[in-house]
């Protein structure tokens, strides 16, 4: 109830000034999509399947409401090209739903969208198109939050904090990143869960000519831990990937798992990319037990 009085209180707080500057204000918005398909043949699956690669639209804008603030809003649905309907992308159409102000002094977000600890922590080892993050993934499936508040402080000497609390999972997240040279990045995250079952998270981000190294260790306190590790290399139209990970399972499912994924993709125009991924995985992931599969697959962004 108190989260529902502050975010009715804020909303009407930011209708004043765009209402009364409507008229001279700037504002800028775009509709975008990215549709994805893919052809997959899975061990465990007896044969290959065609599937919607994770294909998503959606509409976003803003208004430049003067002294230095901006309002802004996103809406994003997931959907299915496979079955030519809307997705259930983690049980929801909506995968982002936000309103929220930015100024001098950080910004302010209401609705449903990726979380602080995912944009902090998890985002390291998510770098591919499907197969990404199995320790991550595995700790942390549903990523993107609803029913919640996120504060996030403008950079200061390279720091960079954020704030979280979602209604929905009753859940508070903390994280932090700092950009500790221009080619290394570090970040650090905590999230503090009403079920006692808290998440604690380190990653390191290094980007160098033409290749980039990334690293997580999460830990989560009664399921496991895990650490994702990924690279790639880009020439030209080419990027080829490469990432492995290890999960120690602590639920009593003895659930263990190592994972290896491989990845090529090409850039056949800067709205089209066409992908490959390989994955092999050695214990049970995601409830399936010593599997391989491969994907073909096609993005169109618009």
């Amino acid at each position: 109830m108190k989260l529902k009085s502050a975010c009715l209180a804020l909303s009407t707080l930011a209708l004043v000034p765009f209402s009364a500057q409507a008229a001279e204000s700037e504002y800028d918005y775009n509709f975008y999509g990215s549709l994805r398909v893919m052809v997959e043949e899975a061990k465990h699956d007896n044969g290959d399947s065609f599937k919607d690669a994770v294909s998503r639209i959606g509409v976003e804008g803003s208004h430049n409401l003067g002294d230095g603030m901006q309002a802004f809003a996103k809406y994003e649905l997931s959907v299915d090209v496979a079955e030519g309907e809307l997705g259930s992308d983690t049980g929801k159409d909506a995968r982002q739903a936000y309103i929220g102000l930015s100024s001098d002094y950080g910004s302010l977000m209401l609705g449903r969208y990726w979380s602080s600890f995912y944009n902090a922590v998890g985002y390291a080892g998510d770098q591919l198109w499907v197969h990404s993050s199995p320790v991550y993934y595995t700790l942390d499936w549903d990523y993107r939050i609803g029913k919640s508040v996120m504060y996030t402080s403008p950079e200061m000497n390279g720091v960079q904090v954020s704030a979280l609390y979602s209604d929905e999972r009753e859940q508070g997240q903390l994280a932090a990143t700092w950009q500790a040279t221009d080619s290394l990045k570090l970040a650090a995250g905590y999230i503090d869960d009403a079920d006692n079952n808290d998440s604690v998270g380190l990653a390191a981000y290094y980007t160098g000519s033409g290749y980039y190294l990334n690293a997580m260790l999460m830990d989560k306190d009664n399921q496991g831990r895990g650490i994702d590790l990924i690279g790639g290399i880009s020439a030209e139209k080419h990027l080829y990937t490469a990432g492995v990970s290890s999960f120690e399972d602590r639920s009593g499912t003895d659930n263990d798992f190592d994972a290896l994924i491989l990845a090529y993709q090409y850039n056949l125009h800067p709205k089209v990319k066409l992908w490959v991924e390989a994955k092999a995985w050695d214990g049970v992931l995601y409830g399936v037990e010593d599997s391989n599969l491969i994907a073909l697959g096609m993005n169109y962004d618009f």
